[in-house]
């Protein structure tokens, strides 16, 4: 808490800094897919020119990825799974493709390349040496990594957040949401949560709400699992709120639902993108505590752009969703972060 000066009287200036709460762990974290693809890899702009190229886009303006999974389902494919195993089948080719051109050793390039349909994503990534934690763009997720979140939200499939929760010293506990089909299928081990697992900030749970790339344990690809078009994230939001608060209904553990009273950071995240009108409409303002507690959402925007959507956004995000805006580059938060 922050020592007040004699004039401050608003609540607000009263209220303890959201930063504090961060730093103290005291917050949940929930990080796009987006955002993980700039700080673990080459980009998320750069992978969705080549995703829009590779399924025949036809038009210049690129929309969410939701969208150009939807126009990829039903242009090019007669089921949805093969629309999900070419999206992954499409990053693979786009991280190979840029460590071919950043040099990467030819060894691993054939290395990996000789893996490439035995493994998900991220272990493909990994042959390849990335994420590279020596390198600037990963700064923010070591600092995040290093904080003592004890939960943290992706939308993200790839287990790059835990890897770099690994090179902390921790042991993260990765598990996903069983968004859509029977709540007691096959494989529940990628969605329950041990009875006797504890929440810790050494031990955290990392929760993929849009499905992983891979089992985590056996390595299985597992496409049928992502939420990836607008389709999917319609069916999630439904499939969530159905189930909320019934036992043995729910799709989300109590440990999450609980995690979702905190403050909340968002991380990487467009407005007009479903990914967060679903974390925003899904979750947050479900959890009926969006007017009791304050949250912080990162805004990274070109100049122009923000000259343009600044008042809009400072707007909406502050009586409608209650968080205050960042402005700024991701590295100057996580600078802010680290003190």
């Amino acid at each position: 808490m922050p020592i007040w000066e004699d004039d401050e009287t608003s609540v607000r200036s009263q209220t303890p800094s959201i930063i504090q709460h961060v730093r103290a762990g005291n917050a949940l974290p929930i990080l796009s897919n987006s955002i993980l693809l700039d700080l673990a890899l080459f980009g998320f702009e750069a992978f969705k020119r080549f995703y829009a190229k590779r399924i025949s886009y036809p038009y210049t303006e690129l929309p969410d990825m939701g969208q150009l999974a939807n126009y990829d389902r039903y242009a090019n494919h007669t089921s949805v799974i093969a629309c999900k195993e070419f999206y992954l089948d499409c990053l693979k080719n786009h991280i190979y493709r840029e460590a071919q051109a950043a040099g990467v050793d030819p060894e691993k390039l054939e290395e990996a390349g000789s893996q490439v349909d035995r493994v998900g994503v991220s272990a493909f990534a990994r042959l390849l040496g990335y994420p590279r934690f020596d390198q600037a763009r990963t700064f923010p997720l070591q600092v995040l990594a290093n904080l003592p979140f004890k939960t943290y939200l992706t939308l993200s499939a790839n287990t790059f957040l835990e890897e770099a929760l690994r090179k902390s010293g921790k042991t993260p506990l990765t598990r996903m949401c069983r968004w859509q089909g029977p709540i007691d299928a096959p494989d529940k081990d990628l969605w329950l949560i041990p009875d006797d697992y504890h929440l810790n900030e050494h031990q955290p749970l990392v929760y993929h709400l849009c499905g992983l790339d891979a089992h985590p344990e056996s390595g299985k690809p597992l496409p049928g699992s992502l939420a990836l078009s607008e389709d999917d994230h319609l069916e999630m939001l439904v499939n969530l709120a159905e189930g909320r608060g019934k036992e043995n209904a729910d799709r989300l553990p109590a440990l999450v639902r609980g995690a979702l009273f905190d403050d909340v950071v968002l991380l990487g995240f467009r407005l007009d993108s479903w990914a967060f009108r679903g974390v925003y409409y899904g979750l947050i303002r479900q959890s009926g505590q969006e007017r009791d507690r304050r949250g912080v959402c990162i805004v990274q925007l070109p100049p122009g752009e923000r000259e343009k959507q600044e008042k809009y956004l400072q707007g909406y995000l502050d009586r409608e969703a209650r968080l205050d805006i960042f402005w700024g580059d991701l590295n100057d938060y996580a600078g802010e972060l680290k003190g």
